[in-house]
């Protein structure tokens, strides 16, 4: 079948529905027109008797009639879902408020038995920390950047942390720290094993060094 002869057949059955339809608004409108009229003669006869102004009730054209009416059917609908949703609601409620069953009361021994035994003995579950003691690697390094930053206060006239820095394998208590030997630049120092302080040793006597806010830097 060619797309003329099926455009053709689509417009024939749409014009029959048209018709059927526009028969059956034709029918439904004429019912209206009769109704209205029926109701302005009532209406009529009793303002005639009463002597007052008879305002009929204006008949509406066949569109405006049945947009009114399409629009009401609208409105029916949604008011019945409304309805529809409160009612199962409401069922709902009551079935859930009928069905209710409250928890069952412990006594206060049960609570209090159980409540112990739900309890342990609390244990730390981080094991205790401390400062760790460091390499004599990091500790050369520690060395090497407080040579850096105060060469001036030792009283160099240049940076020594770029020359050797050698480790005596001999490690002293000084301040109640264990420290690791090394020499560098031409003199002794010792770095705590903790990284806390540097000294360096003048006339045997090991004197701390003191640092102008730096930040240790390891590399």
């Amino acid at each position: 079948m060619s797309k003329e002869k099926k455009l053709a057949k689509k417009e024939i059955k749409a014009a029959k529905k048209a018709a059927k339809l526009e028969k059956s608004q034709s029918k439904q409108y004429n019912k209206l027109v009769k109704k209205i009229d029926k109701k302005n003669a009532k209406a009529e006869k009793k303002a005639s008797k009463k002597g007052k102004p008879f305002v009929p009730t204006p008949i509406p054209t066949q569109e405006e009639a049945f947009a009114v009416t399409s629009g009401s059917k609208v409105k029916k609908i949604i008011l019945m879902i409304i309805l529809i949703l409160l009612i199962w609601f409401l069922v709902y409620f009551f079935y859930m408020f009928y069905t209710y069953v409250a928890p069952p009361a412990k006594n206060e021994e049960e609570t209090s038995q159980s409540e112990m035994a739900e309890y342990d003995r609390y244990k730390n579950p981080h094991k205790i920390t401390t400062t760790p003691d460091y390499s004599i690697s990091d500790a050369k390094a520690y060395l090497k950047q407080v040579l850096h930053d105060c060469y001036r206060d030792l009283g160099y006239t240049y940076d020594p942390s770029s020359g050797p820095i050698s480790y005596t394998s001999n490690v002293i208590n000084i301040n109640n720290e264990d420290c690791y030997v090394f020499n560098a630049g031409g003199r002794t120092y010792a770095v705590s094993v903790k990284l806390k302080s540097a000294y360096v040793n003048s006339n045997g006597e090991y004197k701390p060094i003191t640092f102008r806010d730096t930040d240790y830097l390891f590399y």
